[in-house]
């Protein structure tokens, strides 16, 4: 029994050893925009981070670089270093709002195995306008804060951030999820003179639309 004992507070001091002396890695998502190259996220994800690894399903990781920022609204756009070669389809920014009328709203979670089989989750609420950002009844975690928000007209109307993460930047709000609103997102972009190149956006149906643009959403390991 003392050997089995002694055994278990050497591992107890070793495991303690590696966790304090390991950086932290901190995981959310984010989303292509334009031209493929700059991602949108959440700035707290990534304002301490030394490294910046972007995963795509199925292929290898790409290291970015932060090249804007907006603190005050817990925005970041990342650069890759090199351009990914997994086939996308285009998302675009929504020019309108959402009212004050409760919405149907979407977003796709990053799949976490990154396997052949596996498939973008699918994860439906409600999204209503109460005053500078979206509040959210959607099933979302923590690794989702940084998602594109999409309409039924399959355009994005926001940016998510989980319960935690939005009071980090709005703390008068409610408990409840959040999404940054799309004319705050469309604000960054044009402050940041990132040029943008845009493809043609056609008008299909829910489940083509998560086919072709799926692989716009992004893991982001920030360590």
């Amino acid at each position: 029994m003392i050997k089995i004992s002694s055994y278990f507070i050497l591992i107890g001091v070793l495991f303690t050893f590696l966790t304090l002396n390991t950086s932290l890695t901190r995981l959310g998502s984010g989303f292509l925009i334009g031209d493929g190259v700059h991602i949108f996220t959440y700035y707290n994800l990534v304002k301490e981070a030394k490294t910046l690894k972007i995963k795509f399903p199925n292929e290898d990781d790409i290291k970015a670089d932060m090249v804007f920022q907006d603190s005050y609204n817990n925005l970041a756009i990342l650069e890759l270093q090199e351009p990914p070669k997994i086939k996308r389809g285009p998302i675009r920014l929504s020019r309108g709002e959402i009212g004050y009328k409760t919405q149907p709203v979407f977003t796709l979670g990053y799949p976490w195995t990154n396997t052949m089989q596996d498939q973008h989750l699918l994860i439906e609420g409600s999204a209503s306008n109460t005053s500078i950002f979206l509040e959210l009844k959607i099933p979302i975690e923590p690794v989702h804060s940084g998602s594109p928000l999409f309409n039924d007209h399959n355009e994005v109307v926001g940016m998510l951030l989980f319960d935690a993460h939005a009071k980090l930047t709005f703390k008068e709000k409610k408990s409840r999820h959040i999404a940054i609103p799309a004319l705050l997102l469309e604000k960054t972009l044009k402050a940041s003179k990132i040029k943008i190149i845009t493809r043609e956006f056609e008008s299909v149906t829910r489940e083509t639309f998560i086919n072709q643009s799926k692989n716009n959403i992004v893991l982001i390991e920030a360590t």
